[in-house]
């Protein structure tokens, strides 16, 4: 089965995922893409991050609707979730995934985790939007993925957080059944019900 393999963070999730999902899916006829929330994100403040169970309830909110898309509960419980790990295990499960990330992600892909086992585990698929220059890529992992373009537009998690938290509205950023969950658990900083 061509499956492909989104990771994040989720914080929350939002359009921008799912249209590079659903891009990722038509270019290389994956059959499915699974969403991977990090419970640990190595990168991030932990206390920081919103618990896994939010995050893990909007992707699920986030996707539902399309029988293409799916999540997938994959990271360690106890440690931090490194890409590499999680490959590893989902190498043993299924033929070679498709490990689907941006552009951005493969910026900062030198200071993840064994890199390189990371492109012998997975085809990488990486997602440029207009306008993004992979020129600032190191040339060794550029010539390890595949590019594919999709109508990205330029969607953050951070940016929506800040939104709700400033009373601003995340419409169109977010599904509204995630914009309706943050709202009525006082996610980010919302009032809660509003």
């Amino acid at each position: 089965m061509k499956q492909g393999i989104l990771g994040g963070t989720f914080d929350p999730p939002h359009m921008g995922h799912l249209i590079l999902a659903q891009e990722a899916l038509e270019q290389y006829s994956l059959e499915k893409v699974l969403f991977v929330p990090s419970r640990i994100p190595p990168h991030k403040i932990v206390s920081e991050i919103t618990e896994f169970r939010e995050r893990s309830q909007m992707l699920k909110l986030a996707i539902e609707g399309n029988s293409c898309f799916e999540t997938a509960d994959l990271e360690s419980r106890d440690h931090p979730s490194y890409t590499v790990d999680m490959l590893e295990r989902v190498s043993s499960h299924y033929s070679r995934p498709y490990f689907i990330i941006g552009i951005d992600s493969l910026e900062e892909m030198h200071t993840w985790k064994q890199p390189e086992r990371v492109f012998e585990l997975a085809e990488v698929v990486v997602g440029t939007r207009p306008g993004s220059d992979p020129s600032s890529v190191d040339p060794a992992f550029l010539g390890k993925v595949r590019l594919f373009s999709f109508p990205g537009v330029w969607i953050s998690s951070s940016d929506i957080r800040k939104r709700v938290k400033d009373g601003r509205s995340i419409s169109y950023l977010v599904p509204e059944s995630v914009e309706s969950y943050i709202m009525s658990r006082g996610l980010y900083g919302a009032e809660k019900g509003h």
